[in-house]
């Protein structure tokens, strides 16, 4: 069983999907599918110990800039397609504390010890080559997966490379079934876990 520790003796990392990241807005009551609801509610109890990591300074996030434009269409595709926020000012909502947790003031970046929860990741040529790679490497293991998941994996290993991020610190967060299927498969990338499934339930990966 692959375990997290609450308070490692290491600062650990997490590579999130933009899925992921929009269900620590969404209420779980304003959900009319059961299925969706209990994935929502998994990934709310992820974020409780990332919460909790990231105030202790045990952890940090990292998610590569075009996840974050698609985490904002997935809150508009669940107003305006599924419409689960009720009201304009519910959806405005989700978007502003969407972009209040991605923010961080300029009197914490100017600090000394300035301590940042949440990083985002330019797209750049090492992980536009990246993306190439594993997109190989995923149909050789016939997983189909879309371009913006691949930027995880990529941005995975940018971070471990070019920061030297050590890879049992690094984790990937993802509720896409493929990626998280075939990350298995490819013995570079660090541990991926998808909230959804029973053996990655947050009170089962936390220890």
């Amino acid at each position: 069983m692959r375990k997290i520790q609450r308070k490692p003796a290491a600062k650990i990392a997490y590579v999130i999907d933009a899925n992921f990241l929009a269900n620590k807005f969404i209420p779980p009551k304003i959900v009319t599918d059961l299925t969706e609801r209990s994935a929502i509610e998994n990934s709310l109890e992820w974020w409780a110990e990332l919460d909790s990591q990231l105030t202790s300074g045990h952890a940090i996030i990292y998610i590569p800039d075009i996840c974050i434009a698609e985490t904002f269409k997935v809150l508009a595709k669940k107003y305006y397609k599924h419409k689960y926020f009720k009201r304009p000012v519910d959806h405005k909502i989700a978007r502003d504390k969407l972009a209040l947790f991605l923010n961080t003031p300029a009197n914490v970046l100017r600090a000394a010890n300035r301590k940042i929860k949440v990083h985002d990741i330019p797209t750049s040529r090492d992980l536009i080559i990246s993306v190439d790679r594993f997109n190989e490497l995923y149909h050789k293991h016939g997983k189909n997966v879309s371009v913006v998941d691949l930027l995880i994996l990529a941005t995975a290993k940018y971070l471990m490379d070019f920061y030297a991020i050590p890879k049992n610190c690094m984790n990937i967060i993802t509720l896409d079934t493929a990626l998280w299927e075939g990350s298995k498969k490819v013995q570079e990338l660090p541990n991926a876990y998808h909230p959804g499934k029973v053996a990655d339930k947050a009170a089962k990966v936390f220890a």
